[in-house]
């Protein structure tokens, strides 16, 4: 919204709003004699902001004027007039010794077994060597689930029944 405007100058205040015009979210000083704006865009980017365009809006006035000449379509294709220079004929290539790069066999990943964990440890994963080790099946100490005396007096092999 454009709050005070100088027609000879071409300075406006331009008064940001919400939508809902509840309250302003800024106030702006737009010269678009100078090409400035308060927001600081229009000067750095020579190129018109939102409050610029909303004054030409306001006041009638085309934008393109106040575009600087570098983003004219004509100033994109001068750049592409300039001749490239051609590559290097093949004759004068550097021969070729074979190759050059050695790859790490510490750096490639495994294809089979089991993945090496990533996990990090801490003070946490440490457990206690006072406490024994105990069965994974039975809950007893004194040995593991491979030597468990009740998997080897029992009938079941492991299997459903």
């Amino acid at each position: 919204m454009v709050t005070l405007y100088d027609r000879d100058n071409l300075e406006f205040t331009f008064a940001e709003t919400t939508p809902t015009d509840s309250f302003s979210l800024g106030s702006y000083r737009v010269s678009l004699g100078y090409q400035t704006c308060d927001c600081g865009y229009f000067q750095a980017l020579y190129f018109p902001c939102p409050h610029a365009l909303a004054c030409c809006a306001y006041s009638r006035l085309t934008w393109q004027p106040y575009v600087h000449q570098v983003y004219h379509l004509s100033s994109v294709f001068s750049v592409y007039r300039m001749g490239f220079t051609p590559p290097i004929p093949k004759g004068f290539w550097p021969p070729y010794d074979g190759l050059t790069v050695i790859p790490d066999p510490n750096k490639r990943r495994a294809r089979e077994g089991r993945p090496r964990s990533t996990r990090i440890r801490t003070n946490m994963d440490k457990t206690d060597p006072n406490w024994p080790k105990r069965c994974g099946l039975c809950r007893q100490p004194g040995h593991t689930r491979r030597s468990c005396p009740q998997v080897r007096g029992s009938t079941h092999t492991g299997g459903h029944q």
